[in-house]
Formats: C-alpha cells, sequence, structure tokens
C-alpha cells in the first residue's frame, strides 16, 4: 500500500475537524471558519477540497464509505460461518471508539441534510444499501446452509439495519439515558436468537 499523499492527509485533517465542528455545532452553526480552525488551515485551502459545505458533506460521507468498507471487509473475511459473520457484523457497529458519540452526532446532521439535497441523499442511500445488501447475503448463506431459519433475507436485513440506526438516534438524543453498549449487545443477541430458533 503507497503512502497517503499530503492532499489526502490534509483532506482527512479537515473531514475529522469537520466531525469535531458539526458535532459541537450543529451542522446549520457551523461555519467554513470554524472548520477551517479546527482543521489547521486557511478558508481558502479548506475551499480548494471542497468548494461549500454541500461539498464538504459529500466528501465526508465518500469518506467514511471508503475507509470503512476495506476495513470491515477485510475483518469479516476472518470469519467463516454465517453466524459468526453476523455476530461480528453486531460487534463491529457496536465499536464506540469508532462510531463514537461525536461521531453519530454529527451523522445525525448529515441525515437533516439529505431531506433538501438530493446529492446527500443519493450519497446516503448508497451507503446504506451497500450495508443492507452484506447483511442480507449473510442472511442468505445462513439460510442455505440451514443455521438460520426461512426468512425474508431483504425484510430481516432493513429490520437490523433499522434497530442499529434506531439506537443511534437515541444515544444522540439522550445519551445519559441510553446505555449504548449493553443496547447493542442485547440487539445482537435478539437477532440472532431469532435468525438460528434459538430461545
Amino acid at each position: 500500500m503507497g503512502r497517503k499523499s499530503i492532499a489526502d492527509i490534509r483532506k482527512e485533517e479537515i473531514i475529522d475537524a469537520f466531525f469535531k465542528v458539526v458535532a459541537e455545532k450543529g451542522l446549520a452553526n457551523a461555519t467554513i471558519r470554524e472548520i477551517a480552525e479546527a482543521a489547521g488551515c486557511s478558508q481558502g485551502m479548506l475551499h480548494h477540497y471542497f468548494e461549500n459545505k454541500e461539498a464538504m458533506v459529500l466528501g465526508v460521507v465518500e469518506n467514511v464509505i471508503a475507509s470503512y468498507t476495506p476495513e470491515f471487509e477485510r475483518e469479516i473475511s476472518k470469519y467463516h460461518s454465517p453466524t459468526e459473520r453476523m455476530q461480528f457484523l453486531f460487534s463491529w457497529f457496536l465499536d464506540t471508539e469508532r462510531f463514537d458519540l461525536q461521531f453519530c452526532r454529527a451523522w445525525m446532521e448529515i441525515w437533516i441534510l439529505a431531506k433538501t439535497h438530493p446529492a446527500i441523499s443519493t450519497a446516503l442511500r448508497s451507503c446504506y444499501r451497500v450495508i443492507r445488501d452484506v447483511v442480507a447475503e449473510i442472511i442468505r448463506d445462513g439460510i442455505r446452509l440451514g443455521e438460520f431459519g426461512k426468512v425474508d433475507a431483504d425484510i430481516m436485513a432493513n429490520l437490523i439495519l433499522g434497530s442499529i440506526e434506531g439506537g443511534t438516534l437515541l444515544w444522540v438524543v439522550d445519551a445519559e439515558a441510553t446505555p449504548v453498549s449493553a443496547v447493542g449487545e442485547q440487539r445482537a443477541k435478539l437477532f440472532l436468537h431469532y435468525l438460528t430458533g434459538e430461545v
């Protein structure tokens, strides 16, 4: 793997700053100046990489997909049975160091912006479709191999993804009353018990 270019490093610094500022102030209140200051660069340099805030949001979504997809695919390939892969999938999304509260707050802000920005909505749909397809394929493998009961894999994938993101939303809205790790562990047990037919 080649070394990252200065441009790639700078873009990552700007994206990290975006998450920090947006998580604290919200997307509507975050300014280009504040994001540039948090990234340690000038507004002119920031505009060199991202023309405006919408372009920056698109860059953030694309960066999340580009950064996490290879990592996820590499790690999940270490597991062979559908049950093991499903267990890994739940644990991966439960990692609050990877998906910490700052990340989740900023991600929810992107959700809101997607309502009125078609390009951002398209990018988010693409992101979620990748995840749904992976989950559905694991379920189909589990059914084929007799590890899972017969269910509609696409509907179940939507239920799982909806539960994960719903938990994220609750955590963002009321972190104090949402024991996110315990909720995630119970979620995994519920879905795995349902899929495998265990009581």
